[in-house]
C-alpha cells in the first residue's frame, strides 16, 4: 500500500523562519544569541565587546553586571586547555582531525573559509545503503519521493522507492534495506536517451549493491550519490519545454562516435594494421585518432571522450567486463555534461546529433595527409518561449540580423579526469581552444600562496613546514625495484636509484574544468593534453614513491618470458602490454636496499616538455635527450652512444638501434628505467 508522496523541505509548507516569531526546532551551537560572540560568521567585534556582552555572561556562567577576569590563573589554564587564546580567539588549530587542513589563520576571512572547507569534508559524507539513507538524500536533491510497500506470494513484505524529477524517475526495490533491483527511466525524452537508460542503471545498481561477504553497515552511498547528483543536476537544468539537458548530451555522444567509427574504418584499411585485434585498433583510436567516446561506462554515469591510456599498444578489455575490471585500466578522459551559466560571454547549450557531417571530412584535400579536414557543422541556438516559467532560466542573446533570441541559461563544461597539469602558456593555449577567457589567477589560486605554482610543486608537492626556495632548481630522488635480465635471459631485480632535476621553477596550472561551446573544441585539445598525460606517466611511472615493475612479458602459463630481447616495432608492443606483477610479487626498496644503477634525469618544459638521462652504459656515462611532442609521440633529439652514423647493431644480428626506434621504445614503455633496461639489454657489446 503506498505512503503519500514526500516532498522536498522547500515543498513542505512555510520553513521556522517564515514565522514571525518562530524558535528554531534544534538548537544549534550558533542557535542561541548568546553564543553569536563565538561564531565565525558572527559580528567581528572586539574581544573588549565580548568581555562586556552580557549575552557573554549568561553563557560563561557570570552576573550580567560581574566583570570577567582573564588575568586569573584559573581562567588563563582553562582558557589553555579551549584552544582559547588571550584575545578571546577560539583556535581551530588544537581541534583533533584537522592537522591534514593546515589550519593558521590570519583574519576572520581565512576562519571562515577554513570552517566553509570542514563543512564541505563532513558534507562529502552521505551515509548507508538504507531505506533512510536514500529518503534524506533524494530531500536534500530537492526530488519528489514515494514510498510503497508491496508483499510477495510468502507475506515476505518488499519497499518500493520511486524518486522521481521532471523527467527522470527512479524505482529501487528493496528488501530489509539491501537493494535488489532498480529501474530507470526518462519521461518525455527522445528514444536516443532511453537507449542508454539500462547502461545507467546497471552502474547505479552496482553502486548500491553489496559486494561479495560485505556488511551493510559499511556499504555507503558516496558513490551512488556522485552518480545519481548528475542525473539529477541535468534534470534540475532542462527547460520544459525547450532544453532537454540529457538529450544535448546523447546528441555530443552521437556525433562523436560517428567520428570515431570513421577513425576505426580508416585504421581497418592502413596496411600496417593487418591482423591486428578489433581491441587494439579501438585502443589506437582513442590514443592516436580522435578519442573514444562513452556513454555511462566505467562506473560513471554521464557522457566521457576517452583520449589516452596507460600502454595504448595494449588491447582495450572487452566490453562484457565489469565495472570493477573497467576501473582498473587507467584511462584519462574528458567528461562532458552541463551546468548553469553564472557569468558573462558564455555561449549557450545547443542540441543536435549533426555537430560533424555525415561525410565526417571535408571533400578538399588537407594540407597534411596526417591531419584530416573535419567538417563540423554549427546547429542552430535554443529559441526558448516567453513565458513566466523560463523568465529565471533564459537569457536574450542578439543574433547576426540584430534580433534578440532567448537562449538558456546553460553551458556545455568539460571536466578533466584526472587534472591536467599544464606549464601557464599552455594552460592558456587550453583556454583558447575552447575560446572562453581563462579564470583570474589571483583568484584561482589558493589564497595562503604568494606566488603561482610551478611544475614540480604541483607534481610533487612541498611538505608542510618545508622550506623551499622558489628561485632554485629542486631535486626528486626515487628507489625502485625494476626487472632486468642476465646473458642467459633469466629475469632479476636491480634496484635503480632515480635524480630528477627540475631544471628550472616554471609557473604552472591545474586545470579541473572549464566551460565549451562545440566538441570540435575538445577534438582540438586532444594533441596537448596527449603531450602532458605522457609527460605525467613518465614520471608516475620513475619517481613516485610506490613503483613497481610490470616489464615482465607474459607467456601462456602466466610464467613471466626469458626473451627479453626486442627488435621489432611489434616486439616492443609485446613487452609493453604485460600485465602487472601480482601484489605479493611487487618488489619494494627502502634506503637500505644496495644501489644497482644510479640515474639522472633532468626535466625542462619549455619551450616543449623534454628528459635528458644519464645512465651507465659499457665502460662510459651514456647521454639521451627525449623530447614529448604534441599527441604523446616521442622523439630522441640527442644521443652519445650511437655514433656519427646514428645507428648501432643489436645483439643477434637483429636489426640497428637508431634514434626513432629508441624514441618508440619509450612510447610502448612509458617508463625511463624499462627503456634504459632494454637498451642495455639488446645493444650489442653491452654487458
Amino acid at each position: 500500500m503506498g505512503t503519500p508522496m514526500r516532498h522536498a523541505p522547500s515543498q513542505q509548507g512555510r520553513t521556522p523562519s517564515q514565522f514571525a516569531a518562530a524558535t528554531p526546532p534544534v538548537s544549534t551551537p550558533f542557535s542561541n544569541p548568546a553564543h553569536t560572540a563565538f561564531s565565525p560568521r558572527g559580528s567581528r567585534s572586539s574581544p573588549q565587546h565580548v568581555k562586556k556582552s552580557p549575552a557573554t555572561s549568561q553563557l560563561l556562567g557570570q552576573p550580567h553586571n560581574g566583570p570577567l577576569n582573564f588575568d586569573s590563573p584559573s581562567t588563563a589554564a582553562a582558557m589553555g586547555a579551549l584552544g582559547i587564546g588571550g584575545g578571546f580567539d577560539i583556535g581551530l588549530d588544537n581541534v583533533g582531525g584537522l592537522e591534514g587542513l593546515n589550519v593558521g589563520f590570519s583574519s576572520e576571512e581565512d576562519k571562515v573559509k577554513r570552517l566553509d572547507s570542514i563543512l564541505n569534508l563532513l558534507n562529502t559524507k552521505r551515509g548507508l545503503v538504507s531505506e533512510a539513507g536514500l529518503e534524506r538524500l533524494a530531500q536534500r536533491l530537492g526530488l519528489e519521493l514515494l514510498s510503497e510497500e508491496n508483499t510477495g506470494p510468502d507475506g515476505r513484505k518488499t519497499k518500493t522507492l520511486v524518486i522521481a524529477g521532471s523527467a527522470i524517475a527512479l524505482d529501487i526495490a528493496l528488501d530489509n534495506n539491501i537493494v535488489q533491483n532498480i529501474t530507470l527511466a526518462f519521461h518525455g525524452s527522445p528514444p536516443s536517451v532511453a537507449k542508454h537508460a539500462d547502461a545507467a542503471s546497471r552502474i547505479l545498481l552496482s553502486d548500491l549493491q553489496l559486494l561479495p561477504n560485505q556488511s551493510p553497515l559499511t556499504k555507503t552511498l558516496n558513490k551512488f550519490a556522485l552518480n545519481f547528483e548528475r542525473l539529477a543536476t541535468l534534470d534540475k537544468l532542462s527547460i520544459s519545454p525547450g532544453l532537454d539537458c540529457h538529450e544535448a548530451l546523447v546528441g555530443v555522444y552521437d556525433s562523436l562516435e560517428r567520428l570515431y567509427q570513421w577513425d576505426l574504418g580508416k585504421l581497418r584499411e592502413d596496411p600496417t594494421m593487418a591482423g591486428k585485434s578489433d581491441e587494439c585498433l579501438n585502443s589506437m583510436a582513442m590514443c592516436l585518432r580522435h578519442g573514444r567516446p562513452a556513454m555511462h561506462a566505467r562506473g560513471r554515469v554521464g557522457l566521457a571522450l576517452q583520449y589516452w591510456r596507460e600502454n595504448p599498444w595494449a588491447p582495450l578489455r572487452a566490453a562484457d567486463v565489469t565495472p570493477a575490471m573497467e576501473e582498473r585500466d587507467n584511462i584519462w578522459s574528458l567528461i562532458i555534461s552541463c551546468a548553469a551559466i553564472d557569468g558573462i560571454g558564455l555561449p549557450p547549450v545547443r542540441v543536435s546529433d549533426n555537430w560533424i557531417s555525415k561525410d565526417i571530412v571535408k571533400p578538399e584535400a588537407p594540407v597534411d595527409p596526417k591531419k584530416p579536414l573535419l567538417d563540423w557543422q554549427e546547429p542552430e541556438n535554443i529559441a526558448l518561449p516567453m513565458s513566466e516559467d523560463n523568465k529565471n532560466s533564459g537569457m536574450d542573446m542578439l543574433q547576426p540580423d540584430l534580433s534578440t533570441t532567448r537562449v538558456p541559461r546553460v553551458m556545455f563544461t568539460v571536466t578533466f579526469d584526472p587534472p591536467v597539469l599544464l606549464p601557464q602558456n599552455d594552460w592558456m593555449r587550453l583556454y583558447e581552444c575552447a575560446q572562453v577567457e581563462p579564470p583570474n589567477l589571483n583568484a584561482l589560486n589558493d589564497y595562503t600562496q604568494r606566488l603561482p605554482p610551478t611544475f614540480d610543486s604541483l607534481f610533487f608537492p612541498i611538505p608542510p613546514g618545508t622550506k623551499v626556495d622558489p628561485s632554485e632548481a629542486r631535486t626528486i630522488v626515487r628507489r625502485r625495484r625494476v626487472r632486468a635480465f642476465n646473458d642467459d635471459q633469466t629475469p632479476f631485480y636491480k634496484t635503480h636509484e632515480n635524480s630528477l632535476l627540475f631544471y628550472k621553477p616554471i609557473y604552472s596550472q591545474e586545470v579541473r574544468e572549464m566551460p565549451f561551446s562545440h566538441p570540435g573544441q575538445l577534438i582540438e585539445m586532444l594533441p596537448l593534453l596527449r603531450q602532458y598525460a605522457l609527460v605525467a606517466i613518465l614520471l608516475q611511472n620513475s619517481f613516485s614513491p610506490k613503483t613497481h615493475d610490470l616489464l615482465a612479458s607474459k607467456t601462456d602459463n602466466g610464467v613471466p618470458s626469458k626473451t627479453g630481447s626486442l627488435t621489432t616495432t611489434d616486439d616492443v608492443a609485446d613487452l609493453a602490454t604485460t600485465t602487472p606483477l601480482e601484489s605479493g610479487e611487487i618488489k619494494e626498496t627502502d634506503d637500505s636496499s644496495p644501489v644497482d644503477m644510479r640515474v639522472d634525469v633532468t626535466l625542462w618544459v619549455h619551450p616543449l616538455p623534454h628528459f635528458q638521462v644519464t645512465f651507465p652504459l659499457q665502460d662510459t656515462v651514456a647521454e639521451i635527450t627525449f623530447t614529448i611532442l604534441e599527441g604523446g609521440t616521442v622523439v630522441v633529439t640527442s644521443e652519445t652512444f650511437l655514433g656519427d652514423s646514428g645507428t648501432r647493431p643489436l645483439r643477434g644480428q637483429r636489426g640497428q638501434l637508431t634514434r626513432e626506434r629508441l624514441g618508440k621504445v619509450l612510447e610502448h614503455f612509458q617508463d625511463i628505467c624499462k627503456t634504459i633496461e632494454w637498451v642495455r639489454l639488446n645493444l650489442a657489446g653491452e654487458k
